[in-house]
């Protein structure tokens, strides 16, 4: 299946495209991922990095070093966060997903950190489901 999809910041200073021939919608359920971005979890389209691309704004975006392995790349006018890098997996860009522009036919395929999940969160039985994240 392929994506093409497009997104921007709530400003709408910083613009981006992807194009992916494929890619994995992730929920996350871990702490940080909720303490960052302000919720009960926190959803990401993982796209390869050649498959992501900043059309405009890039100077309005700013980075923060999350954790050793994680960056957050967001809005500097607006926070709005826009994607995610991490060291374990280099060649990869975890979009987030409220940044994307009409997401009705994507859906989330597996849920990680589930250790970490909210009591009052339900899960969709649906997609699989695990404690941690997914090893390579």
């Amino acid at each position: 299946m392929s994506h093409q999809l497009s997104g921007n910041c709530g400003c709408g200073q910083v613009k981006f495209a992807i194009k992916a021939a494929k890619a994995n919608v992730v929920n996350c359920h871990c702490n940080r991922c909720r303490k960052l971005n302000g919720s009960s979890f926190s959803t990401y389209f993982v796209v390869a990095e050649q498959g992501f691309e900043i059309s405009e704004g890039e100077n309005y975006l700013s980075d923060y070093s999350s954790s050793e392995n994680a960056r957050k790349h967001f809005c500097k006018q607006c926070g709005t966060p826009i994607y995610n890098q991490n060291l374990k997996y280099p060649n990869l860009r975890m979009v987030h997903f409220g940044a994307i522009n009409f997401l009705e036919e994507v859906q989330p395929n597996v849920n990680i950190f589930c250790e970490s999940i909210l009591s009052w969160v339900a899960l969709n039985g649906e997609i699989p489901s695990f404690e941690q994240e997914i090893k390579k």
